[in-house]
């Protein structure tokens, strides 16, 4: 398994690595290690470069099954398989998994089915390929007059006829690993941008008379990469859109949907209402019959059932059943209130226990209690 996460990511414009950007509340390149864990595979490789230290350190401490590698000179994707081919000692396996670090959105069974495609039809490589309605950035799929695989030609060196198709290469390719070992170093930097290309292999492996194979997925969102913040936010809105969805589908109302903020790590229990221009982020836990009303900002915290937020800030406390706060109350980390409690408008809590039923009434400021 092979995520290729050495570069800067020009288009966004940012000192941030690309991968360390983040979708909701987590970096673009969590979800891709997240997602190839759950394939249980031998080796996980993560190619770095640029700013390396920074995903190395990230990567090291959220993932430390995965090896790194490093890229110095970022020259392409081939080059940077290169990188993996030359680690001494690796068990490789059979099959090598190639993703980009930027794809958030691809999915498990995708990923299966890629893989049960290249080793049940005995290709060299598979790569998923989907139709888009904008391929612009993407790779196109070159086929002759039989719909079969040519080659891949990046945009950049594509004519103005191949810039018209819109069946694009997703950048996730399964390899037979002799197959990609034997001819990844003779790829060229004959091209605009004078790169090593992966794409380049498919051509190469068809011309030695490998069988090459595609996977089309039935959407073209799966495919999506991030190449810019426009395409960071689009992303990010597919990924609320569908937390927001499986969080209705279990017995919760969200009224304004697309103005609310819900982390995929957010628990919430049925019949919870949580009402437009929410920000609700982190290890937070929201009790069934429970109510967060218009803009609340709820972070890291456990709120009971029957409990009723109003326009405010609570970040690492735990608020007890049957509560109800604000509007406009900031209750701090540390915080623990009994069941029964009512605190009132613009009050401030700070590392406090407030006891079952005490009412704490409006602009007061209670800390370290």
């Amino acid at each position: 398994m092979v995520i290729l996460a050495a570069g800067k990511g020009k288009r966004m414009k940012s000192e941030i690595p690309k991968v360390l950007h983040q979708i909701l509340g987590q970096p673009i390149l969590y979800y891709v290690l997240s997602l190839v864990g759950k394939l249980n595979p031998k080796n996980i490789f993560t190619v770095i470069g640029y700013r390396k230290e920074l995903v190395s350190e990230y990567i090291k401490n959220n993932f430390p099954q995965t090896k790194t590698v490093t890229q110095e000179n970022q020259l392409g994707t081939a080059h940077a398989v290169c990188a993996i081919k030359r680690r001494k000692g690796e068990n490789f396996g059979k099959n090598i998994l190639i993703l980009p670090g930027d794809s958030p959105l691809v999915n498990i069974e995708t990923l299966r089915k890629l893989v049960e495609k290249r080793i049940n039809s005995g290709s060299a490589a598979c790569v998923i390929i989907s139709i888009v309605p904008d391929p612009e950035g993407y790779g196109r799929i070159i086929k002759d007059r039989n719909e079969n695989i040519v080659k891949i030609v990046e945009e950049t060196d594509a004519s103005p006829e191949e810039r018209k198709i819109c069946e694009v290469s997703s950048s996730i390719y399964c390899f037979d690993t002799k197959s990609l070992f034997e001819n990844i170093e003779k790829i060229n930097t004959k091209n605009i941008q004078k790169e090593y290309y992966l794409t380049d292999i498919i051509e190469m492996l068809i011309k030695n008379g490998k069988k090459v194979n595609c996977f089309k997925t039935p959407g073209y969102q799966e495919v999506m990469g991030i190449n810019d913040r426009l395409q960071l936010s689009e992303v990010e809105n597919i990924m609320q859109r569908k937390i927001n969805e499986s969080l209705m589908k279990n017995g919760v109302t969200i009224r304004g949907s697309g103005s609310c903020y819900i982390e995929s790590s957010v628990v919430i229990d049925k019949d919870v209402i949580i009402e437009p221009s929410c920000f609700i982020k982190g290890k937070t836990r929201i009790g069934k019959n429970s109510t967060v009303g218009p803009f609340c900002q709820v972070t890291d915290t456990d709120i009971g059932e029957g409990t009723r937020i109003n326009a405010s800030v609570i970040l690492g406390s735990v608020i007890g059943n049957n509560n109800n706060i604000g509007p406009y109350s900031y209750i701090r980390p540390g915080t623990v209130t009994g069941s029964n409690v009512k605190i009132g408008a613009f009050c401030e809590i700070k590392k406090s226990k407030i006891a079952r039923g005490s009412k704490v009434p409006h602009l007061n400021y209670i800390g370290d209690t």
